[in-house]
């Protein structure tokens, strides 16, 4: 049989902040095996996945009922692995099923909440690694059906709300890690005497293989079976689950947690937004309404209806689909706050469905300074996340002719001009008129668009921040530093870093299309090691000397809980003459090495007024 060999280098997570008692090193080892080629698109079904976009992540459980709280105390961090922070022995973790009865639960409403916020498809957890069996399983009386008064299969109802009202419904499943399994991975027990590593196979046969089975077989068609964390669980394994989900269910997805260096597509680091479209065939990018992913009751840091949609817009333009989590409380109930959000997100996907679903990736490999692209044919969508003070956008290189340009649900005209290969859109002032949240500009094209200049755009007109992800280097390099803060969000950030000598260089590409004056301001952190170096930032004969200041980030120190913080602060270096238009270059270079130097996110530049 045919396997699906996911050819991608996953992004691995380095760090996890539970109350300080795991670390880079060991949540590395969760991910397990990364092969290092691309996917090659085949399965049928990626066709609907890269045109839907849009997916519904559920996090619910028994940790669902705690909300972050064990015998009194609340254990901040991520909700769901409560019973790691808590270390709640298993038998107390296995008794606590008999409090769990989540008679609010209603499977139509949350399958309508998913559609009114313009999801295509929802993905629940079947069984995360507390090993709880959200649907009545014949592998386990470790199950809602069987340890609780609820006694009802919620999968069961989902999936039939799901089929009536035409939404895709899909598990997770978290087949190494199972807390509650005597012979599961990461059990949190006493192993029974004789265990030894290869007893694995005892769990694997007698619970994974038939829960999925049942999951596979019970609930009608299934979209996408979503693993996570193989660990160190040998391929062998994960290819079982390929043939398994092959033999049963053709049609779906395998994400590229199953491990082994199988899957259909790659599922990236939780709430990674690539700043820059990542070379990784067809991927997603999973995010959640707050920052926890199952119900904690103190986190009340919802993410704002634009904020939502910026985000689908910035993953979909950089050639990626997005799946975005609520966490149900105990009683199956969705909270307020992230039902309204959704809505009124939702309502503005609904107004801009054209330049959402069935749209190709932005033809720039990052975003603008006022906004991001996606496309459909010779259409050209431009996403406003910020309308420009002057009321005009700037764009170059598309490599066609606009022949009409509009602004989405909104009456007014829309005129513009190019001269050369920049064009000119006179969007107005914003005020007095009734504007959606993110406005949508419409651009019709003579012809599909062509671009062959990616770097990055200075118009004169708005800030533009140059990253650390598009710097060419010499001497130094470019890293990702990952970290989870607060209640389970990931942090993610790149750095331009260890610098080896004076003549290391970081230098970016711009494009310039007003020359003139800038003001440049840089964002870096630096170590203590590294206070007092000199730097010069320059663009062809013009230059800006100055000084390193500590950060207060020390690479050295552990932090709890997690692991240490890249601490940056932003500081103003001076104004910038660029005299001319067109290609030029950004660079900056140590005058002295002390340490191994600064580590540099990003460059902002604004035109000096």
């Amino acid at each position: 049989m045919k396997k699906r060999l996911l050819k991608s280098s996953l992004l691995a997570l380095t760090a996890l902040g539970l109350n300080g008692s795991v670390f880079a090193e060991e949540m590395d080892k969760m991910w397990g095996k990364k092969s290092q080629q691309l996917i090659k698109p085949s399965h049928q079904s990626l066709k609907w996945f890269t045109e839907d976009k849009y997916a519904m992540f559920i996090h619910w459980g028994l940790y669902s009922e705690m909300g972050g709280v064990w015998q009194g105390k609340t254990h901040y961090g991520i909700g769901e692995w409560l019973m790691v922070m808590a270390n709640i022995p298993v038998d107390a973790y296995k008794a606590s099923a008999s409090k769990f009865n989540p008679e609010n639960f209603d499977a139509k409403q949350l399958v309508r909440l998913a559609k009114a916020a313009g999801m295509k498809s929802i993905i629940i957890t079947a069984k995360h690694h507390e090993g709880f069996a959200m649907f009545d399983s014949k592998a386990s009386d470790f199950t809602i059906t069987k340890a609780t008064p609820f006694k009802r299969d919620p999968m069961k109802e989902l999936a039939d709300a799901c089929a009536a009202e035409g939404v895709r419904f899909g598990f997770y499943y978290s087949q190494n890690q199972d807390w509650t399994e005597p012979y599961g991975g990461q059990y949190k027990g006493e192993r029974p005497e004789g265990y030894t590593p290869k007893d694995f196979d005892v769990y694997f046969k007698n619970k994974v293989v038939p829960q999925v089975t049942e999951l596979l077989t019970n609930y009608g068609d299934i979209g996408i079976i979503w693993f996570d964390t193989p660990g160190n669980m040998d391929a062998k394994y994960s290819s079982q689950l390929v043939d398994l989900v092959t033999k049963l269910q053709p049609n779906c997805l395998i994400n590229s947690r199953i491990g082994g260096g199988y899957g259909d597509y790659v599922s990236l680091g939780d709430m990674h937004i690539p700043p820059v479209r990542p070379d990784l065939g067809v991927w997603e990018t999973v995010d959640t309404t707050n920052d926890s992913w199952s119900y904690a009751w103190y986190d009340q840091n919802w993410k704002s209806p634009k904020t939502i949609c910026k985000r689908l817009v910035q993953v979909i333009a950089r050639g990626g689909s997005y799946m975005l989590n609520v966490g149900p409380k105990g009683d199956g109930s969705i909270p307020e706050k992230a039902i309204e959000t959704l809505t009124a997100s939702g309502d503005w996907i609904e107004a801009h469905a054209e330049a959402v679903y069935g749209t190709e990736a932005s033809p720039f490999d990052q975003g603008f300074s006022w906004g991001d692209l996606t496309t459909k044919g010779n259409d050209v969508y431009l996403h406003v996340f910020e309308w420009p003070v002057a009321g005009t956008l700037r764009l170059a290189d598309l490599g066609a002719n606009v022949t009409s340009a509009s602004i989405l649900n909104d009456s007014s005209n829309v005129e513009f001009s190019k001269d050369g290969d920049v064009l000119e859109i006179h969007l107005g002032s914003r005020v007095g008129r009734d504007l959606s949240m993110i406005p949508v500009v419409k651009l019709t094209l003579d012809g599909p668009v062509k671009v062959t200049n990616q770097a990055k755009q200075i118009d004169g007109l708005t800030p533009a921040t140059l990253l650390a992800g598009v710097a060419s280097t010499e001497g130094c390099e470019v890293n990702e530093h990952r970290w989870m803060e607060k209640f389970g969000e990931w942090k993610h950030d790149y750095f331009v870093e260890k610098w080896t000598s004076k003549d290391a260089k970081a230098t970016w590409d711009i494009n310039v299309l007003e020359a003139g004056d800038y003001l440049v301001s840089l964002e870096y952190s630096c170590q203590n090691d590294a206070v007092n170096s000199e730097w010069v930032l320059s663009s062809g004969d013009e230059s800006i000397t100055f000084i390193a200041y500590e950060s207060g980030y020390d690479a050295k120190k552990k932090v709890q809980p997690g692991p240490p913080r890249q601490r940056t602060f932003k500081v103003t270096l001076g104004v910038l003459n660029i005299p001319k238009t067109g290609l030029n270059q950004l660079q900056i270079t140590p005058r002295n090495i002390i340490g191994e130097g600064i580590g540099i996110k990003g460059i902002s530049i604004e035109p000096y007024r």
